[in-house]
């Protein structure tokens, strides 16, 4: 990590930068953000463009007041990196085809902006277009950057995750009510099932990485970031996390024995989850765990049940045409009174539910294809595809993230995907560099 902060000295001091001008003002911040967006394109630092946007979506999920900014600057962000794209595509001569399983879904969700309620109607457009551009552009960094440092550029967003995880944790005995939140750890993210869904998709990354590039992190390495993922998920209590890592590790070692075994292991996995699922109470009490992992509220999932009901009976409205991207945010902040006179908590709580309510059945099963398309092309490059798939399926059922363009958490499991898939864009400029004439 020390390594990571002396080789990228001048891109943290920039991050600091941005904190710093986002506390003394939000203005100040998105102004700072905007001018070191296009100082870096001048200077052709691609990699260090889309690392700002990693670390600028992780201020984004702060509820500190002194990162409003990030949540403006994000949509700056955004704006300008699809105007480098677009207009500088010269510099972006790798194939960038994430996009093209979506296709239909990105037509019907602008289709379904007719039906959007006219006071969400500007929030809505917005959100389809940067959920577009996240598909089209996001891809196409991650692939300069894999051309220009091959597999040094995801150990660099690796650590860079690290060391947000690090802050969070060196900031529990000096800023405790920053860091929690309803008595629960969520580090500088904005709830504690953020940094959970954060640590569950960095470990992943991390994985990948490491079977993909032998040589990329040594011992020492590895024990620090699993550590700081463990501790930190302990920290924030998330059973998701925990039940979405063991489902992946547990998969992952049979899917790498062959793919009769992997998906043997599967239905058993399907069997055996039922069976624990309708005893989890019990076996939680019985191994003593039953306060740690909030016993009482697994029967109800903390609260989601109602919100997924309330979802369900929302769709019923408009089952096969939906109401718009971000109608599922609007919905439950105009009814949130009511509902946490229920119990509930926060939004629908489950990313099939929010495509369904936003985009209808049409947009669901438009979606569901383009995914599953993208992760069959996954699987031709590695076996540990599938297990990755049922992970996130798992863990996008009980958060919303997969609905989200430019929240923290989606963008990891686009560059997890591309990390993938790119095998032949990894130091790529060398290989196609003039050889000299002697």
């Amino acid at each position: 990590m020390l390594t990571f902060i002396r080789n990228n000295s001048q891109f943290v001091i920039m991050c600091l930068a941005w904190v710093f001008c986002g506390i003394i003002n939000q203005w100040v911040g998105v102004g700072a953000v905007v001018l070191s967006v296009i100082l870096l394109k001048q200077k052709g630092m691609y990699k260090e463009l889309i690392m700002g946007l990693l670390f600028l979506l992780v201020m984004s999920d702060s509820r500190q007041d002194g990162a409003l900014y990030a949540a403006t600057a994000k949509n700056f962000y955004i704006v300008l990196l699809s105007v480098f794209y677009f207009f500088d595509r010269k510099n972006f001569r790798g194939p960038n085809d994430y996009f093209k399983p979506f296709i239909f879904f990105f037509a019907w969700s602008a289709f379904v902006l007719s039906q959007a309620p006219m006071v969400n109607f500007a929030n809505s457009a917005m959100k389809t277009l940067s959920y577009m551009l996240l598909f089209t552009v996001v891809p196409a960094y991650f692939i300069k950057a894999f051309r220009e440092h091959g597999e040094e550029f995801v150990k660099d967003v690796v650590m860079m995750f690290c060391c947000i995880l690090l802050v969070g944790i060196i900031m529990i005995p000096l800023f405790p009510n920053v860091v929690f939140l309803v008595g629960r750890y969520c580090g500088v993210y904005g709830n504690p099932n953020g940094v959970g869904i954060a640590c569950t998709l960095l470990f992943m990354l991390t994985y990948f990485a490491s079977k993909k590039f032998p040589q990329l992190f040594n011992h020492t390495d590895l024990r620090l970031v699993y550590g700081l993922i463990i501790l930190s998920t302990l920290l924030a209590v998330s059973r998701n996390t925990m039940m979405s890592i063991l489902l992946f590790l547990f998969l992952a070692r049979f899917y790498e024995m062959g793919y009769l075994a992997g998906f043997a292991i599967f239905i058993v996995t399907i069997v055996v989850y039922e069976l624990i699922n309708q005893n989890i109470v019990v076996i939680v009490e019985a191994l003593g765990l039953g306060e740690y992992l909030r016993a009482e509220a697994i029967n109800d999932a903390s609260g989601r049940l109602i919100a997924w009901r309330t979802a369900w009976k929302e769709i019923q409205g408009q089952f096969f045409l939906g109401r718009g991207f971000a109608y599922d945010e609007w919905y439950f902040y105009e009814n949130r009174h009511w509902l946490s006179q229920l119990g509930h908590q926060g939004g629908v709580h489950n990313s099939w539910l929010a495509i369904w309510m936003n985009t209808g059945l049409i947009g669901l099963i438009l979606f569901a294809i383009g995914f599953i398309r993208t992760f069959v092309k996954a699987l031709i490059h590695s076996r540990l595809a599938f297990p990755l798939l049922f992970s996130v399926l798992f863990s996008a059922s009980f958060e919303a993230w997969i609905m989200g363009s430019l929240n923290p958490f989606h963008i990891v499991l686009i560059l997890t995907l591309t990390l993938i898939t790119k095998d032949d864009q990894f130091n790529a400029e060398k290989e196609e560099s003039p050889v000299p004439v002697s």
